[in-house]
């Protein structure tokens, strides 16, 4: 009975939890309740007993696999994702889309037989493609581990293509597509821009592909890709959740994954080349109806070299992207001139490290929109960003944190979204205390050493016909 009790508390601990921190992300709470609210979650999140420290382990197979482990002792189930070190940016030329549709393919593979069995067992599953990589994943009762390991092991060494299902999906994918881009102004705005910004290897290219070139992929296209890039060397399996054994993981993995051959993995020189002179990109649609201003900064060091300062910069943007920080009471309330300013790290995206910033304007002069975003970056180097702010920020990481790992779901997908990275796994596995003892200082130096330089892209989105000088 007491401990039915207890997991009853911890069960209402945790929607306390949930609730609080919802209300604090909201942009209708008011500051002073806001701070009452972080000291009741506090309070409340200290139920979960959480390790600041992910509690992971490693291991590589002679054939050049990589497992990492995260055990989770909650409920019985087990979170499978396998992700390929390939993605658009490794697409032949005129083939664009290749990578984005074998992941739309790879759900077929077999007769869809793998997708019947997860279907059958109740299993959460999905996939998704970046400029870099390739991901799988499965959510699945733990009892079943080995069956998913034999599935994935099948679609790593081959895939068998149905020429009806290959037609069919190109549909689906065109739409998609059309979505996403074509009748999608935001999203045709931004492809624009990026293909003008960057080289096809260096994110100049929308993940899904141009529509030309999806229309003329055939099933050999995906074959070829495959052959290239799916290999055992070239890919990392993450497990979390009910792990009894990591040796009984590691048998697995021999088992399934260890009889097949690494491959020669022959990649591009990337071109992280940083341009000398601005680019100026104009775009402009009858679809349109708010002029928007965009900034592409180069960070000037790399998240692989410089976790620490990496951290720090992540940190330094999430307080400049708060609803009450001061770009947004300066734009968005005192000038009353833009309804949306935002701050973005592109980390392990491009080549090179950058911070995209941006604001939606309502004036009617362009010209006046770039002078007071130039004030307000003026502004921005000259006061830097409040401790109080900072400090706001730590417990809402600490909150958001504390939440996120009690998600098998979300703890994977962010553990995958670093390792996708470059991240090393020392620094994953400390990367909360890292962020609780960044000081303002540092944040504020990062800052300045970021918009300090002049911004490399420029870009202005905006009605079609509209005079930049009216």
């Amino acid at each position: 009975m007491r401990r039915e009790m207890q997991k009853l508390k911890i069960l209402v601990d945790k929607i306390a939890f949930f609730l609080i921190s919802s209300l604090i992300s909201s942009q209708k709470v008011g500051n002073i309740l806001k701070k009452f609210l972080l000291l009741c979650a506090l309070l409340v999140s200290s139920v979960f007993h959480l390790d600041a420290r992910y509690d992971l382990s490693e291991f590589t197979l002679k054939n050049g696999l990589r497992v990492v482990c995260l055990k989770r002792n909650s409920s019985p189930i087990i979170s499978f994702l396998i992700l390929y070190n390939c993605g658009s940016m490794h697409d032949a030329i005129s083939k664009s889309g290749v990578a984005h549709y074998l992941e739309h393919m790879a759900f077929e593979f077999n007769g869809g037989e793998f997708s019947k069995f997860l279907e059958s067992i109740g299993a959460e599953t999905n996939a998704y493609t970046s400029l870099r990589s390739i991901c799988f994943y499965e959510i699945i009762p733990s009892e079943h581990i080995e069956a998913v390991f034999e599935h994935e092991s099948m679609r790593m060494k081959s895939i068998d293509i149905d020429e009806n299902v290959f037609l069919a999906e190109k549909g689906a994918i065109l739409e998609e597509r059309n979505m996403r881009h074509d009748s999608s102004p935001q999203g045709a705005a931004y492809e624009a821009l990026t293909s003008n910004a960057f080289n096809r290897s260096a994110g100049g290219i929308s993940v899904i592909g141009w529509k030309s070139e999806i229309k003329s992929i055939q099933p050999q296209d995906l074959q070829d890709f495959h052959a290239i890039w799916f290999a055992p060397n070239n890919a990392t399996i993450l497990i979390v959740g009910d792990i009894v054994d990591v040796n009984q993981i590691k048998t697995l993995a021999e088992k399934y994954f260890g009889n097949l051959e690494p491959k020669e993995i022959r990649r591009n020189q990337e071109d992280s080349t940083r341009p000398s002179c601005v680019k100026e990109i104009t775009y402009s649609s009858p679809k349109i109806s708010m002029v928007s201003l965009g900034y592409i900064y180069h960070v000037p060091f790399s998240h692989r070299q410089n976790f620490r300062k990496s951290m720090s910069l992540t940190l330094a943007l999430s307080v400049l992207n708060q609803p009450d920080s001061f770009p947004r009471k300066i734009l968005e309330h005192d000038w009353k001139k833009a309804s949306n300013v935002t701050f973005a790290y592109m980390e392990g995206y491009f080549p090179y490290d950058v911070v995209e910033t941006g604001i939606d304007s309502s004036v009617k002069n362009i010209a006046e929109a770039e002078k007071i975003f130039a004030r307000l970056m003026k502004r921005l180097l000259a006061v830097g960003i409040a401790k109080r702010d900072l400090d706001t920020v730590k417990k809402q990481w600490e909150l958001s944190m504390a939440y996120k790992k009690d998600d098998i779901g979300d703890i994977t997908d962010y553990i995958a979204h670093l390792l996708s990275h470059g991240y090393l796994l020392e620094e994953i596995q400390s990367i909360d205390e890292t962020i609780q003892s960044i000081t303002i200082d540092e944040c504020n130096a990062v800052l300045r050493e970021v918009f300090s330089a002049n911004p490399v892209i420029i870009s202005r989105i905006m009605p079609k016909e509209y005079n930049r000088d009216q």
